[in-house]
Parts: structure tokens; sequence; C-alpha cells
């Protein structure tokens, strides 16, 4: 009887700390309902289909202004979409740690996921693989895949035919990412498919993971069904990427080139010198983050932009007047000074990726007390922002937010738009090293898509459902209707 009163006094002790007194900065801000003793906001986020998943993480962003917090168990979460406050916190000098969810990726030595400190030296490492120059010398291989993607639709389009154009597009940047990036194409086209296969169930089963408080524990984690799928997935996709690891490291004993010549960031990987060559675990976590960032965010984003364009003929009529004027006729080549005067398509591909960031959530932990806009943020404090809803607010993007506008990026009608209300790429420090290279694969990409085939779907923008994962995807798919240009 005894010890089950000090277990008692002992809980109640631990509530008050969780709950009260560690809380204490934030009793003021708002928190969404249900809320619950012990549970918090956690009812609102297990076993949900990942469609009602993605609209309850969503729903509080657009409820709040400024900043709300939201209890996972005992974990408290600030939270908020307003462009100045994501901005002060993703470019903080002290707020640049990945809060503790990061891990479940598993590649705590990938730079997707690294502790602050290691994470600069990878930056480093890789950040010449993706400058200007090396991104542009890139292109003849980005060509060469999209002109694959192209062939492969012309061979599945006889005249008009309906086509599932996410499977196609993640096979062409993969492919991108293989022969450019990893600087190999030693992947069959059925590994492609795997690896593909795999990447898809393993992301959702770590993003499942991340907001279900219960499974934040290993010990209850190890003994789900979620669990065994996503060891299964993490394994068959370590094959694959094992095999160009080992392919390249053959290749490099005989290269004839420096490696400060070579556009492949695993040469830079394999062979750095900076503070010690880097270990065989931090070289495979690299490529990892790599593969599976690379891919899925840009395929995705590439299937979202098809999406709008099929919704909205007038705007692709538009874009085809362009490319029309801009390339005479189907057979002059790509180059970089004609994909440069795309001034139009560039603001299709902003207005998509506003409409459909890649990374629709993305989270900080403090390294130190922080003030931000007034409010006091301790020190372990996690720190999450919804680009999503930070891209449709209406008191920034008008009341037509919701809508796919290209012309809302012309010059006049961003001029009393702040900066900071647009970051589909993430902002500060630690925003996507891969950026450029995004953009020029999804202009190649889209360039000889639209140049070769009109697009139509039934879908408008209401049905669109989009599930919760680690990139943003929608539900059911990517399914357009492609007709052949004359």
């Amino acid at each position: 009887m005894f010890a089950i009163l000090l277990l008692t006094i002992g809980l109640c002790i631990l509530y008050y700390y969780t709950f009260v007194v560690r809380a204490r900065y934030a009793q003021d801000i708002p928190c969404p309902m249900p809320c619950y003793p012990l549970i918090g906001n956690g009812l609102s986020f297990i076993e949900k289909s990942p469609v009602k998943l993605f609209e309850n993480v969503v729903q509080p962003f657009t409820q709040f202004d400024r900043w709300f917090k939201v209890w996972l168990g005992p974990q408290l979460l600030l939270c908020t979409s307003h462009p100045m406050l994501a901005d002060a916190v993703l470019s903080h000098a002290k707020c640049l740690e990945k809060p503790f969810f990061y891990s479940f990726v598993q590649l705590e030595h990938g730079i997707l996921t690294r502790k602050y400190n290691d994470w600069k030296r990878y930056r480093k490492v890789l950040s010449p693989a993706f400058s200007t120059t090396k991104v542009n010398n890139a292109l003849p291989t980005l060509i060469a895949c999209a002109d694959e993607l192209v062939s492969k639709l012309e061979s599945m389009v006889k005249k008009i035919s309906t086509v599932s154009i996410a499977p196609l597009l993640s096979e062409c940047m993969l492919n991108m990412i293989f022969s450019t990036t990893l600087g190999a194409n030693v992947v069959e086209p059925h590994e492609a498919k795997q690896i593909l296969t795999n990447l898809d169930s393993l992301f959702q089963m770590i993003s499942a993971r991340a907001i279900n408080a219960l499974h934040h524990y290993d010990w209850i984690y190890k003994y789900t069904n979620n669990c065994k799928i996503e060891t299964n997935s993490r394994a068959a996709c370590y094959r694959v990427v094992d095999k160009v690891l080992a392919s390249r490291r053959k290749a490099l004993e005989h290269a004839a080139y420096e490696v400060e010549d070579s556009p492949a960031m695993l040469d830079r990987l394999l062979t750095t010198k900076d503070d010690g060559p880097l270990t065989d675990t931090e070289i495979v976590h690299n490529i990892y983050s790599i593969v599976g960032a690379g891919n899925d965010t840009t395929a995705h984003a590439l299937g979202h932009t098809c999406l709008f364009l099929a919704m909205h003929p007038t705007v692709q009529t538009k874009l085809y007047r362009e490319l029309c004027d801009v390339f005479y006729n189907l057979a002059e080549p790509l180059t970089e000074q004609k994909l440069k005067q795309l001034s139009y398509m560039e603001r299709v591909l902003k207005e998509s990726l506003r409409l459909a960031p890649p990374g629709a959530t993305v989270a900080r932990e403090a390294q130190e007390d922080l003030c931000i806009e007034g409010q006091f943020i301790p020190r372990g404090t996690t720190v999450v922002v919804s680009l999503f809803a930070l891209h449709r607010r209406r008191d920034f993007w008008g009341d037509d937010a919701d809508q796919f506008d290209p012309d809302r990026f012309l010059p006049e009608r961003s001029m009393d738009r702040p900066s900071v209300a647009y970051m589909p790429f993430n902002t500060g420090s630690r925003n996507c090293l891969g950026s450029r290279y995004a953009m020029l694969s999804m202009k190649v990409i889209l360039t000889m898509i639209v140049r070769t085939f009109q697009l139509r779907t039934t879908m408008t923008m209401k049905e669109m459902k989009f599930r919760f994962d680690i990139a943003l995807k929608q539900e059911h798919g990517y399914l357009i209707e492609l007709e052949r240009r004359i």
C-alpha cells in the first residue's frame, strides 16, 4: 500500500512538472481542441487515414494567426504558419537543430538529419557539387533522362490515353539523380521500380510514426506492423544503393580526372580529406539522404504541376505558346540560354510550389533559450512550421490564395508581398541544398512534356486530396489524359 502511495505521488509530481512547470512559458498560447490530460491532442492523430491525418495537421495552422501549441502526449510543440515568425525561427542561428522525430529516418550521419556541428561539415563538402556551374554542366544528362521519359510516354500514348504519371516521373528523377549527383547509372529498370516502391512505403511509415506519440518509444514501435514494413522497405532500398556505392568506388580507382571536376556528389564524399575522411557510415547515410529526399520531393512536385496545368487549360496554352516562341521546333535542343528565357514557366513552377510545397511541414529545435517576436522559447523546444498553410494565407496571398494563378508572381503583383511569405525550399542555413538542381530538372522535364503532349484531367482543385507524408503527395495518384500534339 505504501509503495502504491509513493508511486501515485511520484506520478503526480511528474505530471505537474511535465504539463505545468515545463510548459509554463506557453500557458497563454492557444491550443487546438480537443486536448485531454496526459494524451493532449493525440486522438487527432492516432489511427487516422493519411488524408485525414494531413487535414488534422493543417487545420490548426489555418485556425491560429501566430503561435499555437500542440501536445503529442507529454511532448509540447510550438507551431506557426506566420511568415515572419517562420522566417525568424528557420533563420535563427540558435534554432538550427532538427528535433527528435527526424531521427526516425535513421540517417543520423547524413546531411538531412545530422546534428548541426557535423551537418556544417557535410554542407561544406557537398555545396560545390550543387553550384550553378556544376548544375548547368549536368544539363545534357538531365535532357537525356527527360527524353527517355517522353519516349516511354509516346509508346504508351498512341493518340489520347490516360496515364498515371507519378511513377514515370519518379523513375525519371531517380535516373537523373543516379546519373548526375551519384555519378553512376548501374541500376536496372526493375531495381528502380523496387527502390521507388520501397521508398514510398518507408516514408509513409516514418511520417505516421512521427505524429503518433506512442510510437515514439522504440520498445513499443518495434512490435508494430508499421515497424516490420519499415524495416523490410529500408533493407530493400539499402541493397540497391549499396550497389551504386560499390560501383562508384571501383570506378574512382581508375578515374583519369580530378574529383573537383566531377559533378558527382558521391565522388566528393568518397575523396574528401577536410577534417579527415568520412566514414563508410557517413558516406552511405548521405547517399540515402540524397536519393530519398531528392527523388521523392521533385517527382511529386512535378506531378502536382502537371495536374495544375491539366486543370487550367488557359495556363497550359499560354505556357505552350511561350515554348513555341522560344523553341522554333521540337527538334531544337534545350540549352541553358533557352531555358532562361522561359519566364512564364518560371511563374508556373513557382505557383505550383506555392500550392504544393514538396516539404509541407518543417521543424527545428531551439539550441538555447530564445526570444522570437516577443515569445520566450526555452532550450530544447520543438518549433513546427507549416509551409503548406503559410503559402495559402489569405492575408498575404489574397482571397484567391487557394487558386492556381502563375501571374501572382509578376513583379508588379509581388511588390507589397514580403519575400518570406514564399519559401518552397525552406529558408535559413538548413534550406534545401539541391534547389537549383530541382528547378532545372523540373524545367527540362516540363518543357519536353508540354511540347509533346496536351494535358487534361477531370479532377478539380477542390477534389485534390493530400496525404500526410515526408513529401507532399496526392492520395489518389496523378491520373492525366495525354494527347499528342500535332
